[in-house]
């Protein structure tokens, strides 16, 4: 009888997962409490500059724990098994939420306005689903999408004995000179950015070679701690003084994509440190959120709309501006993750194991 090795938990990096939505939320959470609760709020108000600082970009770690997972755990499963647990997992869940969501008009500035007839809707769903556009948070689905494509590709280059490591090495470096393309690019036209799919492949390489010698390559970056803390410090500073002083491109160079990414990578591996050193006693807390990381990623704009609309009436007193921000982003933050526990719990409840090909948990 044939034995199966169960692929291990890894708790920290779950762990990471939960700390990464988080960041995801957080962002959305404040950018939409400054602009709906106070009429001065504008990118060079120091709260929106400290929210950029700290959340902008960290898409980049979920990259990162994708690479991780492929290759510390999913490789090991075969190629047939990982295509199509990403199609039951993330591609069926991604079309009922674009289903869903192409009934609202995102042309419009009612946030709940609904497509006019179902010709207007059946008209939306292809550009929605193929550009990610039912939600403005899709955007990073295509691009999830391409990264498992190349997968394969990534693994071999990894496993190339002499020459592997320099090749991903170059490969990750590659964000360093290629920008993403950002917010407002993204909304004024439909297009799929290949650039914006190298920008993320440079993170999911990262997560990769990471795994692929785990324990080895934490042990480096634990006796390279204060390096990748330099690191981070002074990537931060470089983005305060560009936000300070308005700069971003050089041509078609971007100062503030690059040092956005030279940040969250090194924070990706402090992070990581500081899940791995918890061993077993990782934050309760955080296994919930983590569990339904993805549905989270997908459903929490809605739930933060929500929330938004039910606060304002009582939070738009200009002479509180600062702590109606503060306190109200962290607010949208807390209920907009919790209504999304039980939205996933609810669809459990209702669907079972299936909930999983629906909603992603």
């Amino acid at each position: 009888m044939t034995t199966i090795n169960k692929p291990p938990f890894l708790g920290y990096l779950h762990s990471f997962r939960g700390f990464a939505i988080i960041n995801i939320v957080a962002i959305h959470a404040s950018v939409f409490a400054g602009y709906v609760f106070s009429k001065s709020f504008g990118p060079l108000n120091p709260i929106a500059i400290a929210n950029e600082l700290l959340f902008h970009n960290s898409t980049i770690y979920f990259a990162v724990i994708s690479g991780m997972l492929f290759s510390a755990v999913l490789n090991k499963k075969g190629y047939k098994t990982f295509f199509f647990s990403k199609f039951k997992y993330v591609f069926l869940p991604y079309l009922f939420f674009t289903l869903v969501y192409s009934i609202f008009n995102d042309r419009s500035n009612d946030w709940f306005a609904l497509q006019p007839n179902v010709e207007a809707y059946l008209k939306e769903l292809p550009r929605n689903f193929i550009y990610g556009k039912a939600s403005f948070v899709f955007w990073y689905i295509p691009v999830l999408f391409f990264l498992y494509l190349v997968t394969p590709l990534l693994n071999y280059l990894l496993h190339i004995k002499k020459w592997g490591s320099w090749l991903m090495a170059f490969i990750i470096a590659i964000p360093l000179l290629v920008r993403r393309v950002e917010f407002e690019e993204f909304m004024q036209r439909d297009f799929l950015s290949l650039q914006t799919m190298i920008y993320f492949t440079g993170a999911y390489a990262a997560g990769m070679f990471i795994a692929h010698n785990l324990e080895d390559r934490l042990d480096w970056i634990r006796r390279n701690k204060w390096l990748f803390i330099g690191i981070a410090i002074f990537s931060t500073a470089g983005l305060l003084y560009t936000a300070l002083h308005s700069i971003n491109r050089i041509g078609v160079f971007s100062i503030n994509s690059t040092l956005y990414y030279i940040q969250k990578i090194s924070l990706s591996a402090l992070a990581l440190l500081f899940f791995k050193n918890l061993r077993a006693s990782q934050p309760k807390w955080l296994n919930p959120i983590a569990k339904i990381a993805f549905t989270i990623y997908c459903a929490h704009m809605i739930f933060l709309f929500l929330v938004i609309m039910h606060l304002a009436p009582f939070m738009q007193n200009e002479k509180f501006a600062t702590f109606n921000i503060i306190g109200g982003g962290i607010l949208i933050l807390v209920l907009s993750i919790l209504l999304c526990i039980i939205f996933a719990w609810i669809f459990r409840k209702i669907f079972g194991k299936y909930s999983r090909m629906i909603i992603g948990s």
